[in-house]
């Protein structure tokens, strides 16, 4: 574990150092840790905001979506990998990518935060503010997961960079489609 936590203050070398010797079992626990932290951490924002119920369901299955989302994106990436013919380290990757898990921990406590500050100032300018922030934090996750594809696929890092983009990109497009047909049954009159 203290291998995965070197992430946050020597990302390169120790994603490098990941990569050389991975671990399946320690990127799962660091995936399924953060799940667990940033649900308690949600749970806790919903209860401060007052406004428990909204997103219950969906904090209470971040542990799972953390870990499908860290399996689908290892897909797409190895496929990616595949087109650069450096395909074949799915499991390495899975290893050295649930490191970057741990960094979207902040996302979580930047919305404990957002939601103390609502309930303590009632600032909406604040919250705003805290809401912000969340950017920097999915471009870091961004960031290591594009060093990890990087250590493990050896590819140069425009390349790593387009492959660590690719789950995002291939969710974006699952949402358009599924905009485009609600839009064709709409016009349609069949809801």
């Amino acid at each position: 574990m203290i291998r995965v936590m070197a992430v946050l203050w020597r990302p390169r070398s120790a994603m490098q150092a990941l990569a050389e010797h991975p671990s399946l079992g320690a990127g799962l626990v660091s995936v399924l840790a953060t799940g667990v932290l940033a649900l308690g951490l949600q749970v806790a924002a919903a209860a401060l905001s007052g406004n428990a119920g909204d997103g219950l369901a969906i904090s209470l299955a971040l542990p799972l979506l953390f870990v499908a989302y860290w399996a689908i994106a290892t897909s797409l990436i190895d496929a990616g990998a595949r087109i650069l013919g450096r395909a074949g380290r799915r499991r390495a990757f899975l290893a050295v990518s649930g490191a970057a898990f741990p960094a979207l921990l902040a996302y979580a406590l930047l919305s404990l935060a957002e939601g103390a500050s609502r309930h303590w100032t009632h600032s909406e300018t604040v919250a705003s503010g805290l809401a912000w922030l969340t950017l920097p934090v999915l471009a870091w996750f961004l960031a290591l997961t594009a060093l990890a594809v990087r250590a493990v696929y050896d590819v140069p890092p425009l390349n790593a960079f387009a492959m660590a983009m690719l789950p995002g990109a291939a969710l974006t497009g699952a949402l358009i489609v599924l905009l485009l047909a609600l839009a064709v049954l709409r016009a349609a009159g069949l809801i």
